[in-house]
């Protein structure tokens, strides 16, 4: 059977395998040890699949078993080889951290070759290892235990005499909850059905996403012309799809499909920038350059680094940098044609004007598009890039030109509040981004605040459900101030940006009204969807955050959104690891460092365990032990770090916060590496396997450049994690808790409270909208499972009211209705569903085909 792009994505995000009906007769001992085999990533099959797979020839079922494995193995982190420095991890950590640096530091400088052990006297005990030429003695370093050199920490040539046979680890003795693979229909129809879900998506997909969406459209081409929806809302998933097919089918087929998609000029530049492998989010590219010292030492971020004697020595230095263009694809004469003649399409003041708001990717991009050779052609093309560069071909000034946010920009400045209410109702997107501003700006202005309340209600059709949901859980936060205020810029991963709450807070009556409108129009807006009899909601997601800014989210196994806290078992150990590989070609050592700080409940710092300290000892025990920091990742092993964290233990010793960092300590930025990633276990026996992926609770990609990444918080008294997602700047290198920890202690315990404040929508108050508008019947499940029933006659918006308030009878266990379409919002696959019931599940569990929480969005 034929593997392709479609079956892995599937595979991976659905458990479906599509395997074609043979005519053999496999014995039962084959299947056997296939499942046995799948079992060690944590997964079982069907009974529906392992009748299937009976079917298929030997040859194809092991073919078949080695697509999967690689697939489900690489999606949890166990496709790569996990050595950590001390093998015997975690037993046989050096505990005498400071003591084992002093010994390291004398061998490198003072041990010789053949000379006695500076440090037991013994001879004949020394070895040389390769690359690195240091000298080690095997009585004062444990040979069995140690991956790498122990003075330097690199990785070297394993076959010097130095390094024993160490006896292997067996998998764990684990009690796991295997995930189901089941058996699919058709993979072009699930391809279909996907597709169509990632195009009628209503905010910017995460890169997992756009990579998925991309492949399916490479895999079909044209095939998927007649996939796509009326409608796909999202801009960037316009030029995902089309820049995609423009690759695959060229200008002839894809510029007549995307034409009716696209009808502004900043259309064209992001289907430009999607063809050119770049990111139609339009977000500045980090390029290195050089500069000589003076230069560096001009540089805005780089002043007072580079201001320190230190750099003296150096004449020039390789910086990054970021800049507005992108490496542009080849524009044949048919393309550039055919997007010159869809910009002359368009009402020349508004194309100039698009043009303006990205006036240095168009300056590029007219380097490549030539419009003054078509200008007799394309006149109004030609006219807007003269403005966009602010002379015409002959060098002549061009004409002036005030821009529409210009113009908002100067209503604010002067506080006109009609004025400004004027230019947001001529678009309404920038209506609903400025609504929370605009009110600020009418304040007491009673006729202002009643234009601005019925431009929201004429215009809240035309917002996206995503906008509406924040209105919704925004503005009931407005009437106090809050303790800090959190910014989310643009970008390809999320910094630490917030500050203090200095806006005025909004009136209770104008924040009542708002909520009303927006409210009316979600509830309006979902009715419009299939009804369902049953609905079913899990209260615990109530921690779960509808997804937000997903362009910035680290690439994951398990989409947790982030911003969301789940409960974590209080007697299992918490294992950490991280794994990064350099490129082949490298040209320099990159060590990245895998640390946990540890606060109390003021965020006062209590201790670390980290490459500076690798075991956390207390009066009641260990808290928490590092494996070693291995200091080089070379291509193509990598390298493996991992913590053992005892939360119990930690707990009893007045730690509250545990916050796992990843610092990139120095080399390469995070997104240059070949990969890199880090995750999380729960184990209940630490001997066995290093690296058991039945275990593997989260796993996530490195992205973004230097600096420090701060992805979890563990709260002990709470029981529960913290998924921030968050990177901070940092320096360039040396990165590390101790010099974090200001970062740390302002970043988490900021985006903690802002979290817990309401001011993001959950996915709990998500699900009771959909099922107040669809359902007949809700099931709220939780400590305790209540089943409310919709009245007949009841509105949605009282239905909702009801629903809020629990009001419904206790019952032990659900009875549900096979008969009616069953919807679900679960945190856990661990429920028997109906079939075809469609379903949100964080955690599927044995629930394959779960929809994601985007999905609830459309």
């Amino acid at each position: 059977m034929t593997f392709t792009a479609s079956h892995t994505i599937l595979l991976r995000r659905q458990g479906l395998l599509f395997v074609e009906a043979g005519t053999a007769a496999l014995p039962s001992n084959f299947i056997e040890a296939f499942e046995i085999n799948l079992a060690k990533l944590g997964y079982a099959v069907s009974t529906r699949l392992r009748q299937r797979l009976q079917t298929i020839s030997t040859e194809a079922l092991t073919l078949l078993q080695a697509q999967v494995w690689s697939v489900l193995a690489e999606n949890l982190g166990g496709h790569r080889t996990h050595v950590p420095l001390y093998r015997k991890f975690p037993d046989d950590v050096p505990a005498d951290t400071s003591g084992l640096w002093r010994r390291r530091v004398l061998s490198h400088f003072m041990q010789a070759e053949g000379q006695p052990c500076l440090h037991c006297g013994q001879t004949g005990t020394t070895h040389v290892l390769n690359p690195c030429m240091h000298v080690v003695c095997d009585q004062c370093f444990d040979g069995s235990n140690y991956s790498a050199c122990p003075i330097c920490e690199r990785q070297v040539d394993r076959q010097s005499a130095f390094f024993q046979r160490e006896p292997a680890k067996g998998m764990s003795t684990e009690n796991v909850r295997l995930k189901l693979l089941d058996l699919g229909v058709s993979a072009a129809q699930a391809a279909r059905a996907l597709f169509g879900s990632f195009c009628e998506r209503t905010q910017a997909m995460s890169p997992v996403d756009v990579a998925d969406l991309s492949a399916i459209v490479t895999e079909y081409g044209a095939e998927v012309l007649p996939w796509l929806p009326t409608t796909i809302p999202v801009r960037e998933n316009i030029a995902h799809v089309f820049g995609t097919l423009l690759r695959q089918c060229g200008p002839a087929v894809a510029m007549p499909a995307a034409a009716p998609y696209m009808n502004t000029a900043t259309d064209v530049l992001r289907l430009v920038a999607s063809y050119s492998g770049a990111d139609p989010g339009l977000l500045p590219q980090t390029v290195v350059r050089e500069f000589t010292l003076a230069e560096a030492r001009k540089k805005k971020p780089y002043r007072q680094l580079f201001a320190h004697s230190y750099y003296d020595r150096y004449t020039s230095l390789k910086l990054p940098v970021e800049i507005n263009r992108f490496k542009m694809a080849k524009l044949g004469r048919p393309l550039r044609r055919a997007l010159m003649a869809f910009m002359e399409s368009l009402p020349a003041e508004s194309m100039t004007e698009d043009m303006l708001r990205h006036r240095s990717y168009w300056i590029w991009l007219g380097e490549f598009l030539h419009p003054a050779e078509y200008r007799l052609r394309f006149p109004k093309v030609a006219l807007a890039f003269e403005i966009v560069r602010g002379k015409a071909p002959d060098g002549s000034p061009a004409p002036a030109w005030l821009t529409y946010y210009g113009k908002l920009e100067a209503a604010i400045n002067l506080s006109d509040a009609g004025s400004m209410t004027a230019l947001l109702l001529q678009r309404p997107g920038e209506l609903a981004r400025r609504f929370d501003h605009a009110l600020r700006i009418a304040g007491d202005d009673q006729a202002a605040v009643e234009g601005l309340l019925a431009g929201l209600e004429r215009c809240a059709p035309q917002f996206s459900t995503p906008v509406l949901l924040t209105l919704h859980a925004l503005l009931p936060t407005r009437g106090t101030q809050a303790r800090s205020r959190v910014y989310w810029p643009k970008g390809s991963v999320v910094n630490g940006v917030f500050a203090r709450d200095t806006r005025a807070v909004l009136a209770p009556a104008a924040i009542a009204r708002s909520v009303a409108i927006v409210e009316r129009e979600l509830l309006a807006r979902l009715a419009g969807k299939p009804g369902v009899g049953d609905f079913i909601i899990d209260t615990r997601l109530k921690t779960i955050m509808v997804p937000f800014n997903e362009r910035t989210a680290s690439p994951a196994a398990i989409q947790l959104p982030r911003g969301s806290t789940i409960g974590i078992a209080p007697d299992k150990t918490i294992r950490l690891f991280l794994h990064w590989c350099e490129p082949e070609r490298a040209h320099c050592n990159t060590d990245l460092d895998l640390s946990v700080g540890f606060y109390d409940a003021q965020w006062q710092h209590v201790g670390t365990c980290s490459y500076y300290q690798r075991e956390l000892q207390g009066e009641f025990g260990r808290i928490a032990v590092s494996a070693g920091d291995l200091t080089s990742a070379p291509y193509p092993d990598g390298a493996s770090e991992f913590i053992d964290l005892d939360c119990v233990v930690a707990e009893k010793h007045g730690i509250r916060y545990a916050v796992a960092v990843v610092n990139n300590y120095s080399g390469q930025a995070f997104e240059e590496l070949e990969h890199a990633f880090v995750g999380l276990m729960l184990r209940g026996d630490t001997g066995g396997d290093h690296f058991d992926p039945r275990t593997v609770e989260m796993k996530f990609n490195l992205q973004g450049g230097d600096g420090i990444f701060m992805p979890m918080v563990l709260d002990l008294e709470k029981k529960s994690l913290h998924w921030l997602d968050v990177y901070s700047r940092g320096n360039l290198e040396f990165n590390n808790v101790a010099s974090s920890n200001t970062a740390i202690t302002s970043i988490c315990p900021t985006m903690i409270d802002y979290f817990a404040s309401g001011v993001r929508a959950n996915m709990f108050d998500l699900a009771l909208l959909h099922a107040a508008a669809r359902a007949q019947r809700v099931l709220l499940r939780g400590e305790h499972n209540i089943v409310i029933e919709r009245i007949a006659g009841e509105s949605a918006s009282q239905f909702l009211q009801r629903l809020r308030g629990g009001e419904g009878a206790e019952v032990a266990a659900f009875d549900l209705r096979h008969d009616q379409q069953t919807m679900a919002a679960l945190l856990d696959g661990d429920m028997v569903l109906p079939q075809a019931t469609l379903a949100y599940i964080l955690k599927p569990g044995a629930m394959a085909g779960a929809l994601s929480a985007s999905d609830y969005l459309a």
